[in-house]
């Protein structure tokens, strides 16, 4: 009886224990089932979400994918080595290259146990789903069911209302109703359009001593225009003094956080290259980059 005992207030501390052991996820011991299967997009290794909503979810984003090329990993754990799902969804990018040519690549974490949540977009898709959108679904539709301890409901609803936004459902969009956790936002605004103003300065400058390679004057030289396309940004010049335009070209560093599509750009349809379909084959990422886009935090 006294053994029985022992071993009765052994297995309650063992039991009171289990949280504390809980595996803490890193972007290394994470399985990215997408690679294995194509039509997985949630990495959910702690089993926090139920088969029902899991599968739902895992059907709007391969219909997201097909229809608007938009390339999503879900992770949903209860712990995340290093408690930052920020720094998490960067790695994690920068480890599967997660989205397409076009940058539309799309990540959503939920640390349960952490109590911390985090939106990335990819830089093609942040003209899309900007900061302050991505920050309005977490307020009104995921934070909310988290403060109820509904994962499934969070994760499902707020795929649910990212997909709206990217098929071009404005009743987030469109919504004039302040949110205080909006107001960060407009700040951040003000300070891009200052930035922005001072860019615009800088450019001038430097196009005032752009030389004309017809008359070889510099200050006449005018910048009209810029495309830029994957690692090379081509300017129009236009000089008043002999009206002559010519255009310029430069190649743009290999930066792991640059590169390719910028905020405000379009979507385009079809999905990525892919090795297999269905249950027939893995998927593939294509080598997108993310810029730090969308919002986060804790409830």
């Amino acid at each position: 009886m006294k053994h029985l005992k022992t071993l009765l207030l052994l297995s309650l501390v063992l039991v009171a224990a289990l949280p504390a052991l809980a595996r803490k996820w890193s972007v290394d011991n994470l399985e990215m089932v997408y690679l294995k299967d194509s039509t997985q997009y949630v990495c959910n290794p702690d089993g926090v979400m139920g088969d029902s909503a899991r599968v739902a979810t895992n059907r709007i984003l391969r219909r997201l994918e097909v229809d608007k090329g938009v390339q999503t990993v879900v992770v949903v754990v209860k712990h995340l080595e290093g408690d930052d799902p920020f720094t998490f969804g960067m790695d994690l990018s920068r480890k599967y290259g997660i989205g397409n040519k076009q940058n539309t690549g799309l990540i959503i974490i939920l640390a349960t146990e952490d109590r911390s949540y985090q939106i990335l977009t990819g830089r093609g898709l942040e003209g899309t789903l900007p900061d302050a959108i991505c920050r309005r679904v977490e307020n009104r539709v995921m934070v909310p069911q988290l403060k109820k301890a509904n994962w499934d409901a969070a994760i499902l609803e707020t795929v649910q209302s990212l997909d709206k936004v990217i098929r071009g459902d404005s009743t987030i969009v469109g919504d004039n109703d302040s949110d205080d956790d909006d107001l960060p936002a407009v700040a951040i605004l003000i300070i891009f359009m200052i930035v922005g103003a001072s860019v615009i300065g800088i450019v001038v400058s430097i196009a005032a001593h752009k030389k004309c390679p017809k008359c070889g004057k510099s200050k006449h030289v005018r910048l009209v225009k810029t495309i830029t396309k994957g690692r090379k940004k081509t300017c129009t010049w236009h000089c008043t003094k002999c009206n002559h335009t010519f255009k310029t070209t430069e190649q743009i560093g290999n930066d792991s956080l640059g590169g390719g599509a910028g905020a405000g750009s379009i979507i385009i349809g079809g999905g990525h290259s892919r090795s297999g379909g269905g249950l027939l084959g893995g998927g593939s990422f294509g080598g997108g980059s993310f810029g730090g886009g969308g919002a986060g935090g804790r409830f």
